[in-house]
């Protein structure tokens, strides 16, 4: 009997302590502290989830586009540039004489995306790993898209299920995903946009400056990551601006509207003295007329609402980026703009409710409508034609992009689909909307089940975003010799073959080797001669002298029949050494092993001989990707 009664006790304590376990298990997930966590575990997984395999080669392989490698070079150029600049050089990273050596370009309207380059200054300095580096910020990049999403749509809607399905629709939005797998970390890092609408909106609904300042904070960072991204906030925040400045005088609220106002000459403000120096710099560039911004290739660069329901060319088993679609107007790189089937009808479901809640559908509704629209660019397509025909009569639609086109200055974009970014964060909160409107629904009718059916369109929009098994790159082949020549000492270039230089629109010598310089230069960290600057200048300073060295010339030029001082060898060597030209890379394959186009066996002989014999290099190291000459008249 005593047994018994002492283990009644002990079974008396234990349940008590787990009830009380179990208790305190509630309220931390309750609390704010257990609530976020869950979110971030959650988007975390997603975003592991969408970009598998990749996480289980984060330290030597990236998702990218095996047909046009050269943006993601210049991406990873751009972290090590950052890091280059501001921790070893201590040097404005906005101009550069390591690419484009000894000329030099500025890189302000170059896709620098600084704010990523900051971020992976301490990866960097931790892992010495820029691959490693490169991984960890993707990933984090997404996790903080949904994050932010996530608290924009609960802030709006109060729905943490729908805030959940608004955060997955636009971190997971297969437009940024394409753009992630092409390397366009300017367009595929979106993860400031909702904070700087969420910023927004707390200041409207509190009218406490710090939201105002928060957004004029955010604003700037958008800016300086990307300075398209920078003039859709500006659009955003008109569009913001007028609608609630419109409410306001109709309810004859003067006092409110005027701290209306003052909160939104605060965002500017904010935003004008902390992105001022950029803004200055990159107005001067384009006012001196030398840069060339390219054009609007309807067919490839706007999206169609035949594009808006057409899925992903990754939906499925995600290995062909492209989907065989690269020239045609519907799944190539830039119109691939699917918004999914669940979001559109969560977001008409919430259309339904607009008399009962009509700023959080009227609102959002515009927001998105605004941006698709431009997106569609300067005319409607309907699947690959722009123009129609009734009656014998052709004609095409014209739509209000015509009008942003014209603007000065922001009118400089060439790719009106981009605007479906700012889209896609209108269709978000508005999916949470309609999220909400079902789940009341719900909960008043079909309590006990209201659980599972919820979880559905989550579901569904996963299976609608469907991403993995990403294409991986790897980059492991990295030879020593390269960081060898990284720690030597001295001041010395190091000159890749083949080589060129382009800036986007326009370049001389091989195009494809300008990628390749800005790719190996984040191994050897020496200045080179060619290089990839996403916008530079077009002048002969830069570009037509190339044509202009001996020696240099005809290695640019291969095809090109070499002048007398071409191969005059105390002509060429006089280049090599007042440039100290100390090592040459012959490069015969790319990093991933694929060939390099244009370049023959015969060239790369004729290459090798034209070094040894003209040039009077050495070479130390070779392998199957690339042959490393050394100058013996440099030390």
């Amino acid at each position: 009997p005593v047994l018994g009664q002492r283990a009644g006790v002990v079974g008396l304590r234990c349940r008590q302590a787990a009830r009380g376990t179990l208790g305190r298990l509630g309220r931390l997930i309750r609390s704010d502290y257990g609530r976020w966590s869950a979110v971030f575990l959650f988007f975390s997984v997603a975003a592991v989830v969408q970009t598998w395999p990749l996480v289980l080669h984060a330290t030597d392989r990236i998702a990218d586009w095996p047909a046009k490698p050269i943006d993601s070079w210049q991406h990873l150029w751009n972290l090590w540039w950052v890091k280059h600049a501001l921790v070893e050089l201590r040097t404005n990273p906005f101009h550069t004489d390591f690419l484009f050596f000894p000329q030099g370009s500025d890189l302000y309207l170059h896709t620098l995306v600084p704010v990523n380059g900051v971020l992976s200054i301490p990866l960097q300095l931790i892992t010495h790993n820029l691959i490693l580096s490169w991984n960890v910020l993707a990933l984090f990049s997404f996790v903080l898209s949904g994050l932010g999403m996530y608290a924009l749509s609960y802030q709006v809607n109060r729905n943490h299920a729908g805030a959940l399905i608004s955060g997955y629709i636009f971190a997971f939005a297969p437009f940024t995903f394409m753009h992630f797998i092409a390397g366009h970390w300017n367009i595929s890092t979106t993860w400031p946009i909702p904070f700087f609408v969420l910023f927004l909106v707390r200041f409207q609904r509190s009218a406490h400056m710090r939201g105002a300042i928060g957004a004029g904070i955010l604003w700037a960072l958008l800016t300086y990551n990307h300075l398209e991204y920078g003039v859709d906030a500006a659009l955003f925040l008109g569009l913001f601006l007028l609608y609630w400045s419109v409410l306001y005088a109709r309810e004859k609220d003067w006092a409110r509207l005027r701290a209306f106002w003052r909160g939104g000459a605060v965002v500017v403000l904010v935003w004008l003295a902390a992105s001022a120096p950029l803004v200055a710099l990159t107005v001067r560039s384009l006012s001196q007329g030398d840069i060339n911004m390219g054009y609007i290739i309807e067919e490839q660069f706007t999206s169609s609402p035949e594009a808006f329901l057409t899925p992903s060319p990754l939906w499925g088993p995600g290995t062909d980026p492209v989907g065989g679609g690269a020239q045609f107007h519907t799944g190539g790189l830039e119109n691939t703009v699917y918004l999914g089937i669940t979001p559109l009808l969560l977001a008409l479901l919430a259309v339904f409710a607009v008399r009962r809640m009509p700023h959080r559908v009227i609102f959002w509704g515009a927001v998105f409508l605004f941006f698709a629209i431009l997106s569609l660019g300067p005319h409607l397509f309907i699947g690959e034609t722009k123009t129609f025909s009734i009656g014998g009569v052709s004609f095409s639609i014209p739509l209000p992009y015509q009008i942003y086109d014209q603007l000065p200055l922001i009118g400089e974009r060439r790719v009106p689909a981009r605007l479906i970014v700012f889209g896609i964060a209108g269709l978000s909160v508005l999916a949470g909307t309609g999220f909400d409107v079902l789940w009341s629904w719900l909960r008043q009718n079909y309590r006990m089940i209201a659980p599972l059916v919820a979880l559905l369109p989550l579901a569904l929009v996963v299976v609608e975003y469907w991403n993995p098994p990403l294409q991986l790159s790897d980059l492991s082949a990295r030879p020593s010799i390269l960081t060898d020549i990284r720690d030597e000492p001295g001041a010395f270039v190091v000159f890749d073959l083949p080589w060129g230089r382009s800036t986007g629109t326009a370049g001389v010598g091989d195009w494809f080797a300008g990628g390749l310089t800005d790719y190996y230069q984040t191994i050897h960290e020496r200045p080179s001669f060619g290089g990839y600057v996403s916008r530079a200048r077009n002048s002969d300073l830069d570009l037509a002298w190339v044509r202009e060295e001996p020696g240099l010339r005809y290695l640019a030029l291969p095809g090109s029949s070499p002048s007398p001082e071409d191969v005059d060898p105390r002509v060429v060597r006089s280049v090599f050494q007042r440039y100290r030209i100390k090592y040459v890379i012959m490069h015969r394959l790319t990093p991933h092993g694929w060939l390099l186009s244009g370049i023959s066996e015969q060239t790369l002989m004729a290459n090798d001989s034209y070094l040894r014999d003209v040039v009077g290099l050495t070479p130390v190291y070779t392998n199957p990707t690339l042959t490393i000459y050394r100058n013996p008249q440099i030390e």
